[in-house]
């Protein structure tokens, strides 16, 4: 591992932390100001199902959200969807206005089949959606019945190497929620997770043993006309090793997206993720999503590239191949364990760069979603701020992750 005989030159200087209260606390005003319009606008129907999420990391996107057409039977399990390019009548019209429209945000997009993005810079927990849905499906795709929209446990692993390398084993659990907001069209997602960290680190460096970090999302999507789609969210969440205490292991991150649907199976989206870290702040995304057909889905978005391929697709289940490109790493909280600074509260950045190739198994109805990606990681490095610890570069190393959700 190399290690900078003295801070890094040109460090950025500490940054005062208004920035990331007056980011979040736009939002939240966007967010109430955009809910009140919107009640004015129209009435609250009764939902029968909120967008589920489906989940980072690197470039999502948002499911799109069609009103299910009333049945006869009051008892009904399960209510069918009017066609969304019907030839006539109520239900068709109603397919026609909305069916089509689908918002897009920054996330993990793990549906390859329609939606947009994914990421671990963005906060998790995003919404999916496919392009059409297969025969004998009864709920629109990236929806189910009820609150809970999303349970997801994933694990990933950074082996150490050699002796200069940096090992990293992360466990993650998450859970979302979705309520109309104050309708399913422009519906109200949150988010709870919670990421433990165990670090193998070399000789002499100065980091913990565990990392740790707990947030909560709330992310509001909704449509603007018949094209563009708006998808906004903040999240306060605690970052450390739990032994700093201080203000600085509290991070407010959120993102604002825009999407506009230029044709059938192009979608132009641009936008910003508010990081509130030490060595990227504020991060411009955005890009072209296009899907030629079916089974190809082509995602040019930064921070996070990916095309996806269908490779099989039976009654159960699709399942879908592709190669990605990420930006990874996190900022904790931590105490110094290194001597002389032993117990001395500072800042602890990793990042990393990271090329994948994944397999995910997409189920035709409600059931379990699985993936498994393999990768390289490069461009590593361990950053310190307010403290005058060296940074170091671990080796570099690869990636395997493997993920399962409802």
């Amino acid at each position: 591992m190399r290690a900078s005989a003295t801070n890094e030159p040109g460090r950025p200087v500490p940054r005062p932390r208004a920035g990331g209260r007056a980011f979040a606390a736009g939002l939240v005003i966007a967010l109430a100001f955009a809910a009140v319009i919107a009640a004015a606008a129209e009435p609250a129907p009764v939902p029968a199902f909120v967008p589920s999420i489906v989940p980072s990391i690197v470039p999502s996107v948002v499911p799109s959200v069609i009103p299910p057409e009333p049945t006869a039977a009051a008892d009904d399990a399960v209510r069918l969807l009017p066609p969304v390019d019907g030839d006539g009548g109520v239900g068709a019209g109603i397919g026609a206005a909305l069916g089509r429209i689908r918002l897009a945000a920054l996330g993990d997009p793990q549906d390859l089949t329609e939606p947009l993005m994914p990421d671990d810079l963005a906060p998790p927990g995003q919404p999916r959606q496919e392009f059409e849905p297969p025969a004998g499906r009864k709920l629109p795709p990236g929806a189910k019945p009820g609150i809970l929209q999303q349970a997801l446990y994933q694990a990933t692993e950074l082996p150490k190497l050699d002796a200069d390398g940096l090992g990293l084993l992360s466990l993650e659990k998450t859970v979302t929620l979705g309520f109309p907001f104050p309708t399913v069209e422009s519906p109200l997602l949150v988010t709870a997770g919670f990421v433990g960290t165990l670090t193998n680190i070399p000789a002499g460096a100065d980091l913990p043993g565990e990392l740790f970090e707990g947030y909560v999302q709330a992310r509001w999507l909704r449509k603007v006309g018949k094209r563009l789609g708006v998808d906004l969210a903040v999240s306060p969440g605690w970052y450390s090793d739990f032994h700093n205490d201080s203000a600085q292991a509290l991070r407010i991150t959120g993102h604002g997206f825009g999407a506009w649907e230029a044709t059938d199976n192009l979608r132009v989206v641009a936008g910003v993720i508010y990081l509130d870290r030490y060595d990227v702040n504020l991060l411009p995304a955005g890009g072209l999503l296009w899907t030629p057909a079916d089974d190809r889905r082509f995602e040019l978005i930064f921070p996070r590239p990916r095309l996806a391929w269908r490779i099989a697709e039976r009654p159960q289940a699709s399942h879908w191949a592709y190669i990605a490109a990420e930006f990874g790493g996190n900022q904790w909280a931590v105490q110094s364990v290194a001597a002389p600074t032993t117990g001395q509260d500072q800042i602890m950045v990793i990042r990393d760069y990271r090329l994948l190739a994944g397999w995910e198994r997409r189920p035709a109805g409600l059931g379990l979603s699985m993936k498994a990606e393999l990768g390289w990681v490069t461009g590593r490095s361990v950053q310190y701020y307010l403290s005058d610890q060296a940074w170091l570069y671990p080796s570099d190393t690869f990636l395997a992750r493997a993920g399962i959700w409802y």
